[in-house]
């Protein structure tokens, strides 16, 4: 199936991405949050990675419970 179906559909990861369809991603799911749209999860994991982003250390800190 064509990836670009793929970015519409929160519950499934689109697998891996180009930078403009990531960034066409998180533009699609600005709405969703990383915790419920593996769309969001996979686009923003590709553009750390890529270095077009940088999280804030609050994305990533993880409270003890």
């Amino acid at each position: 199936m064509d990836t670009m179906m793929y970015l519409f559909d929160c519950t499934m990861d689109p697998g891996d991405l180009a930078l403009p369809q990531a960034h066409q991603a998180m533009q699609i799911h600005k709405f969703c949050t990383v915790d419920n749209c593996l769309v969001r999860r996979r686009a923003r994991q590709i553009l750390v990675e890529k270095g077009q982003m940088v999280l804030d250390h609050r994305a990533t800190h993880h409270p003890c419970p």
